[in-house]
Formats: C-alpha cells, sequence, structure tokens
C-alpha cells in the first residue's frame, strides 16, 4: 500500500483544490501522513503521525518538517531527496520526549501547470523491525496510553472499516492469537476476506446493521478455531453520517471451554445424583401387585418428597394393590418427614391401593404419635416378610370373595381400624 510514485501536472487553481482532497482521503489513516509546501511547512498532519512521532495536529501545524521530526542530517537528505525524485527513501525520524523512528516514506509531488512543485504529500510506514513505541514516548494522551494497554495485554483485537469496507485499523494481542499478523489487513476489504470463511455472517451482519441503520451490537461468534464475543459500533462524523464501524472483538475461548467443563461435570454431578437418589429410594415388586420401599438411613424431608413422587408414580403404573414402606433401616424421623409418610399414606389410598408400614421403631413411632394426627386402617407388621403375608392374605381373601360374588373385594374389606393396627 502506498501512494503513487509519480507526480501530478495540474492548473495552478486546482492546485490547493488537489492537496487538500488528498490529505482529506488520507486523514484518517493509521499510518503517518503529513503535507507540507515547497519551503518545507507543514500544511497537513494526520492521527497516524501524532500517534506515531507523538506531536499533535497544532503543535505540528506550520513548523517546517526538517525540524521537527528530520533535523540534523536526516533534514538535509530529505531536501535532497525531494530533487532526487519520488523514489521511497528511508529515513530515521525524531519523537516527541526523544528517541527515533525509522520510516520509509514515499511522497508524491504536486506540480501546477507552470511545472513548479507547489506541495507534497507524503506517507510513512514504520519500518517492519521497528519496535513499537513506548507508550511514555510516543503517546501523548491517556486515551492513548490506556488503549495501548489493552490492545497489549488483553486477548482483545480491535479493528475498524470504513464505508466501503476497506479496514483501516487491525490491531491487539487477539489479532495474534488468531494467527495473523497485526496490521496486516490495513487496506484489504472486509467483504472479500470474510466473503466464504465459516462463522463469519454473523460479524457480516454487525457490520452491515452498523453502516446501514447505525445499530450498536453485541453477539458471540466462532471463526478461527477460536470463540468471540464482539461489540461492533458505528462511527458517526459532525453530520451524524457513519464514516466507520468500529469493532472490539475479545478472544473467550478459554472461559467457553471452561463453562463447557463445567457444564459437563454438572450434567455428571445431576445424572449421579439422580442414581443415588434411585438406590436410596428403591421400588421393588416383591409380589404380584405389591410394592415395597426399603428405607434405609436418615429420611429427611427433602427424600420424603422424592420418596412420594417416586411411590405414588409407580403404584399408578403398575396398578399395584399393596405398598409396603418398610422402616426398617430407619432410626429417626422429624415431625415434618412424620407428616410427610402419613400424607403418602392417605395418597397411596386416593390411588385405590393400600399402603403397609412394616419395621417401625419406638423413636420413629414416638414422632408420629406427637403429631397427633388422627389414624384408622393404617396396617403396621414388625418386619417386611409379615407385611408381605398380611397383602398376600388379603388378596386371597379378596379373590375368595370374587369367586363367590361377594362385594368385599377391595383393600381393607375387614374394615376401618382405630389407630395403627399392629400385627406380628
Amino acid at each position: 500500500m502506498g501512494l503513487p510514485a509519480s507526480s501530478s501536472r495540474i492548473g495552478s487553481a486546482e492546485v490547493e483544490s488537489v492537496a487538500a482532497a488528498s490529505y482529506e482521503l488520507l486523514k484518517r489513516a493509521p499510518f503517518p501522513v503529513i503535507s507540507h509546501d515547497a519551503a518545507l511547512v507543514i500544511t497537513g498532519w494526520n492521527e497516524g503521525a501524532a500517534r506515531c512521532f507523538g506531536f499533535e495536529e497544532e503543535e505540528a501545524l506550520g513548523r517546517s518538517v526538517t525540524d521537527l521530526v528530520l533535523s540534523g542530517e536526516p533534514g538535509e537528505a530529505w531536501r535532497r531527496s525531494l530533487a532526487d525524485g519520488v523514489a521511497p527513501r528511508v529515513f530515521a525520524c525524531a519523537r516527541k520526549g526523544g528517541g527515533t523512528v525509522t520510516c520509509e516514506w514515499r511522497r508524491q509531488a504536486v506540480i501546477d501547470e507552470r511545472g513548479r512543485t507547489t506541495s507534497w504529500l507524503c506517507m510513512a510506514v514504520p519500518a517492519p523491525s521497528e519496535p513499537a513505541p513506548s507508550p511514555s514516548a510516543s503517546r501523548t494522551s491517556l486515551a492513548e496510553r490506556i488503549l495501548n494497554v489493552v490492545m497489549n495485554t488483553l486477548p482483545i483485537a480491535i479493528w475498524a472499516v470504513d464505508r466501503k469496507g476497506t479496514y483501516i485499523f487491525h490491531d491487539g494481542r487477539g489479532v495474534d492469537l488468531a494467527g495473523v499478523p497485526r496490521r496486516s489487513w490495513l487496506g484489504l476489504n472486509l467483504w472479500e476476506i470474510w466473503a466464504n470463511h465459516e462463522g463469519s455472517a454473523e460479524t457480516l451482519r454487525q457490520v452491515r446493521a452498523a453502516m446501514d441503520a447505525k445499530e450498536s451490537s453485541h453477539a458471540f461468534t466462532s471463526a478461527m478455531e477460536r470463540h468471540w464475543e464482539s461489540w461492533c459500533v458505528p462511527d458517526e462524523n459532525e453530520d451524524g453520517e457513519v464514516d466507520a464501524v468500529i469493532t472490539l472483538t475479545l478472544d473467550v475461548t478459554e472461559t467457553r471451554e471452561t463453562e463447557n467443563e463445567l457444564r459437563a461435570k454438572l450434567q455428571l454431578i445431576q445424572r449421579q445424583q439422580q442414581l443415588i437418589q434411585q438406590l436410596s429410594t428403591p421400588i421393588i415388586q416383591v409380589w404380584d401387585g405389591v410394592l415395597t420401599v426399603p428405607l434405609v438411613g436418615m429420611v429427611d424431608s427433602t427424600r420424603a418428597e422424592e420418596l412420594m413422587d417416586s411411590l405414588l408414580g409407580a403404584v399408578s403404573r403398575s396398578s399395584a394393590r399393596y405398598a409396603i414402606i418398610d422402616l426398617t433401616g430407619v432410626e429417626t424421623v422429624d415431625t415434618q418427614t412424620a407428616s410427610y409418610l402419613i400424607g403418602l399414606v392417605r395418597a397411596i389410598r386416593l390411588l385405590g391401593a393400600e399402603a403397609v408400614i412394616t419395621g417401625i421403631r419406638a423413636t420413629v413411632a414416638q414422632t408420629i404419635v406427637s403429631l397427633g394426627v388422627e389414624l384408622s386402617g393404617i396396617p403396621v407388621h414388625t418386619n417386611l416378610r409379615s407385611g408381605l403375608q398380611h397383602c398376600i392374605r388379603q388378596m386371597a381373601q379378596e379373590a375368595r370373595l370374587a369367586k363367590g360374588g361377594g362385594a368385599q373385594g377391595a383393600p381393607g374389606a375387614e374394615g376401618p381400624r382405630s389407630g395403627l393396627v399392629r400385627t406380628t
């Protein structure tokens, strides 16, 4: 990228307008662009020049280029090079505050109709081996120093394109992470680079929305084998027109991979918890029409709720006639849990089955009694074997009554009982 290595011969009336138009065209360029007249007095100084040499525009205008950045021997070499033509030349240029930067300069002479050079338009490209200017030597504002720290510290890529989609800024550590040299896309076209690139659709949509609708956007995308979080913002001029679109793209690959790992671990934990829940409240069909739930350990309110959901579902699916709740392995329950168990017994009855409690301990019985709930017709047996025998006898009796035409075949046909009925 560079200015054409040739001179332009135009009418004197057009000289100033051509020079001004050329300078305005390159004023927003990220590289240094200056213009000076035949006496080497600076008449134009863009933002790239301010960043590179440290002098703001108001400091540079009206001064001689040989006094500001090309003093001493470089200044004399500059004068001689103007007479030699417009071939690219390399000069060591001074920076504000001390230090130098080596740049390759390209010059475009503006010549009037009489063959006189009226001004020069000059573009500088820092040498590839030149180290980046340090913040203290080349940055004159706090905002620029902060931007420099952000670009070189965070995994962020900052780039900007003009209305045509041409890159006018392309820098940041995120560019390195994507495997692309910094500033290598300057002058290239966004639409051409990303036209057929996988994962580019959302990025192109953001840029188009910013250009056409002045719409700022925030999105997550994946490209170049990385994950990105992007903010796309239109840059408007004084007339309210969008001159450029600025995009800040943060590399969130490590964060996304960590999230995926955590999500996978949480799913594994959930599956393990479900398995533990199933093992802690196993529902076993011990006889045709008879289900049993052997409980072991501490039964809190959470486990009691899970037991109710599981057992009621199993009774409904299997059309069981009896559900045995075996508390042999349970030493204590709190009052809330005991209340859940009594509620479970009643819920089983609503499904047309009968609940049988076995293996109840003295401490559990005391908790149930302390509730002061009126209980009737709940069979209680010493152990699981006795409870199963009760269920078998009841079903056999129902079968005999059914064959004999009796109408008392429902569970608990022997009639209601007062309180807990304990049999052995």
